[in-house]
Formats: structure tokens, C-alpha cells, sequence
């Protein structure tokens, strides 16, 4: 049941582009709004772990409310457990469609608007970036879209269908509403700064807590990824990435993720300084290109990770 879950949500992902419109989280904007008024004196004796306390009280009612409501389906029939689960988890993915988003990007540069390029570049990054907007030259811009689109396949999708077959619709949601606290509060997962060790202010508490949790719920996933990304490219070329074996268990999440990507296509894992760049039409054609690369690589590796779960499933079936 979990395998045609998925592939429902999946296909409703993929071919429904209006969805996004319905995976609305301004009730969880207010959620954290009011939880911030009403814990802010609940938490002031004991400033030390604050910030794993308030993260603990703002998702273990949501993750608690999904849970009951799962049961309280399950007990009406499977038939309305099914459809909980498809409702909930297709509310978890994206929350945007990264075909859509990249191909405005690619119309945008292959016709030469730039501007209008590096606007849609910023849209796909709205809220997954530290900084308030992207900026530099093309080929920069491409450079920056090749390595969020490897990052926003394992948030969007790879790391959403993981915890739902581990945990349900409750981990499917706990993983969105996670990386919704990391766009709000902690820089976001593209290039989010690392905290300062020595700053203990209840902020920083809160976002170091925040940026832990998201490595936790995410280390599984990014290595699912990087199995993904060489099967669906160049599998010796990924394993250059790790200097030793203990690189693909120890890297960063994000870092292993668009290193392992960039060289499953054996693409170059630097940015491209943008002074030693032009903007000649030439160039746009290899960012096309590229970027496009790197698009069929995640689609690739989403039919891989749908195959395994349903050779799995098919397995669990026999066996």
C-alpha cells in the first residue's frame, strides 16, 4: 500500500503543476508565531537547552495531531487511511515542482533574458538561501542552480518519500515543517552559514537545534541520493568525490549531495569565478546545457529510487 502511495503522490507531483497553489503553511507561520509568544516565559529558566525544548513543543503536537488522525482514519477503513495518506503526503512534497521552476529558468536564459533568468533562479531559491537574493553572472547563476537543484531533490522529494515509509504521514510531515523551520529561522538549506559555537544566545540555541535536527532527518536520505546519482550517471566517477570511505558516512548532507551529483555527471564541483566569466551566447548554450544535465540526472534518480521501493515491495509480497 505504501508503494502505491508513493507512486500516486509522485505522479500527482509530476503532472498536477497547480498543486503547489494547495500546499499552503500559513497556519504553521502562525503556529510558530504563537508558540514564540506563549514559550517565551515558559523557557526562561532554563536558557541552556532552550533550543531543543521549543523546537521539541513546536512539532511534537503537529507529529502527535497526524498520528491520531492516521489512527482515526485506520479505524473508519483502509480505504480512508489511503487517501489520508495520499493527502498528507502530497501536501509534504515540494512545495514546488522543480521541472517547472528550472524549465522557466532555462525559457528565460536560452532566450536571452538574463534578468529575467536570474529571476526565476531567485523564485527557486525563495526561502532556501541565507542571503535575501542570488546575484552575479550567468554562468555564476548556473553554477548556483546546478548545485540547489541536487539539494532540492533530496528536500523535496527523496527525503520526504523516506520518512514516510519509515515513519508514515506523520514523518513525511515532520520533514517539511523541518525544513520550513530551516528557511524561517536557521539560513535555510542552500548555503546556510554555520553558528557560531561560542554564541549561547536563545536564538542561536534554537537555530543550532533546528540545523541538527535537519542533518539527523537528512543523513539517510543524502546517501540514498548519492546511491541514486551513480547509478543514474557515472558510479566511478561519484566515488571521486570521497577521499576515503569514512568521507561518504562523515560529509556534510548538502556538500556530499552536490559533490557527489556534479561528479555522477562529470561536471566541475567549483564555482566558476564570474570575473573570468563573459556572457556570450556560447556560454548560455553550455549552462543550457548543464543545468539540463543536471535535471535529467534527478529524474533519472527518482525512476531509480520508485524502482528499488517497488522491487521491495514486490519482494515483501513473495516473501
Amino acid at each position: 500500500m505504501e508503494f502505491i502511495t508513493i507512486l500516486i503522490a509522485v505522479a500527482i507531483e509530476q503532472y498536477y503543476k497547480d498543486i503547489a497553489h494547495y500546499r499552503q503553511f500559513d497556519w504553521f507561520t502562525t503556529y510558530c508565531n504563537w508558540i514564540q509568544q506563549k514559550s517565551a516565559t515558559w523557557l526562561s529558566g532554563i536558557h541552556s537547552s532552550s533550543g531543543p525544548i521549543y523546537l521539541l513543543i513546536l512539532l511534537f503536537p503537529i507529529v502527535i495531531a497526524v498520528v491520531i488522525l492516521e489512527a482515526l482514519f485506520a479505524s473508519m477503513g483502509s480505504l480512508f487511511s489511503f487517501i489520508f495518506a495520499i493527502v498528507v503526503l502530497v501536501y509534504s512534497l515540494g512545495p514546488k515542482d522543480i521541472s517547472t521552476q528550472v524549465e522557466q529558468y532555462l525559457d528565460s536564459l536560452s532566450s536571452g533574458d538574463t534578468e529575467g533568468a536570474l529571476c526565476h533562479a531567485n523564485e527557486f531559491f525563495n526561502g532556501h538561501h541565507y542571503q535575501s537574493e542570488i546575484s552575479g553572472s550567468p554562468q555564476m547563476i548556473a553554477g548556483i542552480m546546478k548545485r540547489g537543484i541536487l539539494i532540492a531533490f533530496s528536500n523535496r522529494i527523496l527525503a520526504v518519500l523516506f520518512w514516510f515509509i519509515i515513519l508514515g504521514p506523520a514523518g513525511a510531515l515532520l520533514y517539511r515543517l523541518t525544513t520550513l523551520l530551516l528557511e524561517r529561522y536557521a539560513g535555510g538549506y542552500f548555503g546556510s552559514p554555520d553558528l557560531e559555537e561560542t554564541d549561547n544566545s536563545p536564538g542561536a540555541e534554537f537555530q543550532s537545534a533546528i540545523q541538527r535536527l535537519y542533518m539527523i532527518l537528512g543523513w539517510v536520505p543524502a546517501r540514498l541520493c548519492v546511491i541514486a546519482f551513480a547509478l543514474a550517471g557515472s558510479f566511478s566517477d561519484t566515488l571521486l568525490c570521497w577521499t576515503c570511505a569514512t568521507d561518504f558516512f562523515n560529509k556534510n548532507n548538502d556538500e556530499l549531495i552536490v559533490e557527489s551529483g556534479l561528479h555522477a555527471l562529470k561536471m566541475n564541483t567549483e564555482l566558476v569565478d564570474e570575473s573570468l566569466s563573459d556572457t556570450t551566447q556560447s556560454d548560455h548554450a553550455a549552462d543550457i546545457a548543464d543545468v539540463k544535465q543536471v535535471l535529467a540526472l534527478v529524474k533519472w534518480s527518482l525512476i531509480i529510487i520508485i524502482t528499488i521501493i517497488a522491487l521491495m515491495t514486490i519482494a515483501g509480497w513473495i516473501y
